[in-house]
């Protein structure tokens, strides 16, 4: 069962902007850019909606926060702040050029997101905490204890299909209760970009002077060479204040998450 993601993005303070027209010309200049570097992830070339926002449709859905940082960083050179919508879910059309002329739950849960990502005020806004983020994740709640009970039934029907004494089962036991709170994995998604679009909103410019250099040049003794006047502690100093690793990291567990989400849905939770 396929199982896609639709992105919807939209700009910040569209109307206020000066120079819109010229602003839009460069965000075209950028989606095709995008298309380009993601053809291959693409269900259909990305189409523009509702004034200044776009659609991207995704086979798959664990790049779709990579696809949205992707615009964030072409667009912050221009001056240009984004929210982003994601949904997860199955199509109920076919597929077509126009992704506007699609439709199903990804489509949905990908506009009700962006609804969610543009609530001016977070106060009211019971979905998001902060006001640096303005990304949302938005699809059918899966609550974690239904996996646990998944997961635990299976192993259980390992074991006694394999006469096995040496499980794993005791563990898993000891960690029934957390699963059975009221937990879903949505949050813990939205948790992670939440808190990831928080560090980085915090990153200076000279911070991301080194972080571009080390994601360009791939090392310290790269940057070294290239910069004599860049120290190895003044590299790492500022990748730690900048928590890049942490970002980092949040990232991958991001993508991991959204993969294990689309595999439950298409149900194929039995892959992990």
């Amino acid at each position: 069962m396929s199982i896609y993601s639709v992105v919807n993005i939209d700009v910040v303070g569209s109307r206020k902007l000066k120079d819109r027209g010229e602003k839009q010309e460069i965000i075209k200049c950028y989606i095709e850019k995008v298309e380009k570097e993601f053809e291959k992830l693409l269900v259909a070339p990305i189409t523009w909606t509702l004034g200044d926002e776009w659609q991207i449709v995704l086979n798959k859905p664990s790049k779709s926060y990579y696809v949205i940082e992707r615009f964030q960083k072409l667009l912050k050179s221009d001056g240009i702040d984004i929210y982003a919508g994601i949904g997860i879910g199955k199509l109920q059309t076919n597929i077509y050029k126009d992704t506007r002329l699609m439709d199903g739950e990804c489509f949905i849960r990908a506009r009700q997101a962006l609804e969610i990502a543009k609530k001016k005020n977070r106060f009211y806004n019971d979905k998001i905490n902060s006001k640096e983020n303005n990304i949302y994740f938005d699809a059918k709640e899966i609550k974690l204890s239904s996996i646990y009970e998944h997961l635990y039934k299976s192993s259980l029907m390992d074991v006694a299909a394999t006469s096995c004494k040496q499980t794993n089962l005791i563990d898993i036991d000891m960690n029934k209760d957390v699963f059975e709170n009221n937990l879903f994995l949505n949050n813990i998604i939205n948790t992670l970009i939440e808190n990831n679009e928080v560090l980085k909103s915090r990153i200076t410019k000279k911070q991301t002077e080194i972080i571009e250099l080390y994601e360009d040049v791939g090392s310290y003794s790269n940057i070294i060479s290239k910069n004599k006047n860049i120290s190895k502690s003044s590299i790492s100093q500022k990748l730690n204040d900048s928590n890049y690793f942490v970002i980092e990291n949040n990232r991958f567990m991001i993508a991991l998450l959204l993969n294990f989400y689309s595999k439950i849905c298409g149900g194929n939770i039995n892959e992990f």
